[in-house]
Formats: C-alpha cells, structure tokens, sequence
C-alpha cells in the first residue's frame, strides 16, 4: 500500500521511495501529458519532483495525501518550467549583446541589502502571530495548500481555516 510505502520512506527506507516511483510514475506522466507538456518535459519535471521529494524528506512529514501532493507537484514543475521557457524565448537580442545591462556589484550589493531588510521586516510581523496562525499560513502560502487540505491536516474545518488566514493577514497589515 502507497501509505505504508510513504511512511516507511520518510522513516528513512529508501527501497520504499522506489515503490513511490514506480506506482506514482506512469500517472504522473499522464497527467503531464493531459495538461498539454510533451514527453520529454514531463519526465523531467517527474523526475525533478522526485528528486526534490528525496533531497528534502525531513520536511514532508506533514504530508497526509501522497498522491495529491505529487499530482500538485508536478503540475508547479511543469508551469515552472514552462514560463522558464517562455523567459529565454522573449529574450531581446540586444540584451544579450550590451553589457550594459548586466548588474554591477553596486546594484547586487543594494539588492542582497533590500532582501536582508525585507526579511528582518517579514520577521518582525510573523512574531505577532500565534504558532497555529504561522503554521497555517506556511502551509497555505508556502506549500500551496488550499482550505481543505489544511483542514485535514489540522483536523479543522476549512471555515476556520479560511477564517484563521483572513485574521492573521489582517493582524499582520495593522502591524504594518
């Protein structure tokens, strides 16, 4: 079974990630196909899901639906990919041939201080939120959960989920 397979996985046995693989991987092909990716694209991205699901494993605990989470996954990959794409074609030849437009360190060493500046900010206003409040937004924001999913995580209703997201994103814009 898929569940047991995700489990044993996240504990730590890497023969069961395989299982995932090979269970997950000709649905996920399909459904890339289905949203209009050619072959080559859609293996890719499967297997930049996969790798991705490996490399950070300690961070999937929460994970409840595999499945879904795949599916969800792939399909990110994939537009991913695709506005990659669309990126280097709209590149204007001039671009690549004045030098001009390349940042100097001055500009890196601006940007790298605005980041910086930005995080110590974003910091500071997640610090008024209770830790269910921050957990709710991360799952919402971060891993692009919607109500529902999140309901089922919290064992809530997705009424109050909904409801917890709107007043934490108020409390943070009055703290603003």
């Amino acid at each position: 079974m898929v569940t047991n397979s995700w489990h044993s996985f996240i504990e730590g046995n890497d023969s069961a990630f395989d299982e995932i693989y090979s269970q997950y991987f000709t649905e996920l092909f399909a459904y890339g196909i289905k949203l209009g990716f050619d072959n080559d694209s859609c293996k890719d991205a499967i297997q930049d899901v996969f790798f991705n699901i490996y490399t950070s494993k300690n961070k999937l605990k929460h994970i409840k639906n595999i499945e879904f989470y795949l599916l969800r996954c792939l399909k990110n990959k994939l537009f991913d990919f695709h506005a990659n794409e669309i990126q280097l074609n709209n590149i204007n030849e001039n671009e690549l041939l004045l030098p001009d437009n390349s940042p100097t360190i001055i500009d890196e060493i601006i940007h790298e201080e605005k980041q910086v500046l930005l995080k110590e900010k974003l910091n500071r206003i997640l610090k008024i939120l209770s830790p269910k409040q921050k957990k709710i937004i991360y799952y919402y924001y971060n891993l692009d959960l919607d109500y529902n999913e999140i309901a089922l995580i919290l064992n809530n209703s997705p009424e109050s989920v909904r409801k917890t997201i709107y007043r934490s994103l108020k409390k943070c814009k009055n703290s603003i």
